[in-house]
């Protein structure tokens, strides 16, 4: 078989894959698909992005300052108006008290990136080489006693010999002894670290939660 028998070959079974409208030629798409975004896209990503998981999807609320529950906005504990928005005057109002009794005003606050959080089901794009600074929100692995099954997004408020974090919806920091998961944000070592979030695109992470919610009426 010559080069010009080759190329037609394959030529073929490319029309085949991308344009028959038979099972197997779906299988095998989504196959090549797979194995593109797998071992091509990711690892080029994450070699350009200096870290190993460049894209990540929210899947807590943690972060997110609009949180409307029946009609009520509840906010860092204690917010209970009823507004479907808030803009950040308002934020701060209802949490910035947290911030100022740890040396955090407001107006450091409003040059902080991501100044008004992101949503559940938002994609984050997460950078790598990077000095870590207050306000940065940051990609981190749980402590080894925490049961938290994947990496949170919380940003930075604190930085001396550990990195401290806090989610910008929560009331306070994750302690060990004060949530289920047994997670400490307080002393993060800078071998957990994994990025910092540079950009967010709305709700592309949506189609992952409800695959893995789907699957688990099955398994």
């Amino acid at each position: 078989m010559d080069t010009k028998d080759i190329f037609r070959k394959i030529k073929e079974a490319w029309n085949w894959v991308w344009n028959s409208d038979s099972v197997l030629s779906w299988i095998a798409a989504l196959l090549l698909i797979f194995i593109f975004v797998k071992f091509i896209f990711f690892p080029s990503l994450s070699l350009i992005m200096g870290t190993s998981l460049p894209l990540a999807g929210v899947e807590s609320s943690s972060m997110d300052h609009q949180i409307v529950d029946d009609g009520v906005l509840s906010l860092c504990g204690r917010y209970d108006g009823e507004k479907e928005y808030i803009d950040f005057d308002e934020y701060w109002k209802t949490c910035g008290g947290w911030y100022e009794e740890n040396d955090i005003n407001k107006e450091e606050f409003s040059n902080f990136p991501l100044r008004n959080g992101f949503k559940k089901g938002d994609i984050v794009i997460v950078y790598g080489r990077f000095n870590p600074k207050i306000g940065d929100v940051i990609i981190f692995k749980p402590n080894q006693e925490s049961s938290a099954p994947r990496p949170i997004v919380h940003r930075i408020v604190k930085i001396g010999d550990s990195i401290e974090t806090k989610g910008d919806h929560n009331e306070k920091q994750l302690e060990v002894n004060n949530n289920v998961l047994g997670t400490d944000e307080t002393n993060i070592g800078n071998d957990q670290v994994i990025g910092k979030v540079v950009f967010k695109i709305p709700y592309l992470g949506w189609f992952k939660i409800w695959l893995v919610e789907f699957l688990k009426i099955f398994f």
